[in-house]
């Protein structure tokens, strides 16, 4: 039995082998990836249902967040890209990912940034709405481990304690560091995927200087009056929103609508004193914010504002492109549109 089964399997192989090959050759190029990245364009993520305050004011125009969209290449999107117009190949990725990591932590990684970014938006907008808010949480978190580091951290670990001893601000461990002799081995306790584990790493001489080899990135959460919740999904990440996100909180604090109605997307991200940043992939995110007929996209000041002005003549863009350095900018000019 089975061998008549086999001689029909093999039969069949041999009536059909240039079939198979085919196929297969087939499933290699579609498969195979190439030293390239595909940018097909980018799009923009409306956040009004991101953000949640109570009692907040209601405006008739919306906030947008603008993102880039990104494939691997492979030989068939890499010749759709002579073909689709808003398709370009790039050889580098818009995400960096060092030889020591994994995809991994660079998910983990975006997401701390997304963390980082919404927990300064929230402080900037309360501040500048003069609204009431309080620090109830610090988190240290692994954001970057060097290859040169000796240690079992993870991108992601939030650090809580040194030798046992609990830890809030990380100028601390950098103290400890500071103290330690090169070659000391340095107890940590972690959160891991919230849960509690040990951990280790030793101060090296690292070059030149006396160090473990991480980067740590301090969050925080708050107790706010009125209160607020942000309701980012999963899959949403990175720090170039920071800023969009700290004018659509101000605007849901304060009694005027800013937006007037308005589509109003933008990028760059946000720092403690308000300041706008320059962020990777400002013409994609242009070209997303001008598929979605926005009204304005503000940029950063300086060389994003200029490849935004300059990509959006050569497209015959006709979105009002704003550059801000500040989010104080942003509001003034808002302020002024009758």
């Amino acid at each position: 039995m089975i061998s008549k089964i086999y001689e029909k399997i093999k039969k069949f192989m041999k009536e059909n082998a240039y079939s198979f090959i085919c196929f297969i050759f087939a499933l290699i190029c579609l498969v195979t990836p190439l030293p390239y990245y595909v940018y097909i364009g980018g799009g923009v993520i409306d956040i009004s249902d991101r953000i949640e305050v109570d009692n907040s004011t209601k405006s008739k125009g919306s906030f947008s967040l603008a993102y880039v969209k990104q494939l691997q290449a492979t030989i068939p999107t890499y010749l759709l890209s002579y073909v689709m117009p808003d398709w370009e190949v790039e050889g580098t990725s818009y995400y960096v990912v060092d030889e020591n990591e994994t995809s991994k932590d660079v998910v983990a990684r975006d997401h701390l940034y997304l963390d980082s970014a919404n927990s300064t938006a929230i402080s900037v907008a309360y501040t500048l709405a003069g609204k009431e808010f309080d620090i109830t949480d610090v988190y240290n978190n692994v954001m970057f481990i060097s290859p040169d580091a000796d240690t079992n951290l993870k991108v992601g670990d939030i650090i809580t304690k040194i030798n046992g001893k609990k830890i809030k601000d990380i100028n601390e461990y950098k103290k400890y560091v500071e103290d330690s002799s090169i070659g000391t081995k340095i107890n940590l306790t972690v959160l891991r995927n919230k849960k509690e584990s040990d951990a280790y790493i030793y101060v090296k001489k690292i070059d030149g200087s006396k160090l473990t080899g991480i980067s740590v990135l301090t969050t925080y959460d708050y107790k706010t009056n009125p209160k607020i919740k942000l309701l980012f999904k999963s899959k949403e990440s990175g720090s170039s929103g920071g800023f969009t996100t700290a004018l659509a909180i101000y605007d849901k604090l304060v009694d005027e609508d800013l937006t007037h109605g308005l589509k109003i997307v933008g990028t760059g991200t946000i720092a403690e004193d308000g300041k706008v940043d320059e962020i990777a992939g400002v013409t994609y995110k242009l070209k997303g914010a001008e598929k979605a007929k926005a009204d304005i996209f503000f940029v950063p000041r300086g060389s994003n504002y200029e490849d935004a002005v300059k990509y959006a003549k050569k497209k015959h863009y006709k979105i009002k492109i704003v550059p801000v350095a500040t989010i104080e900018d942003a509001i003034s000019y808002l302020k002024e549109i009758k």
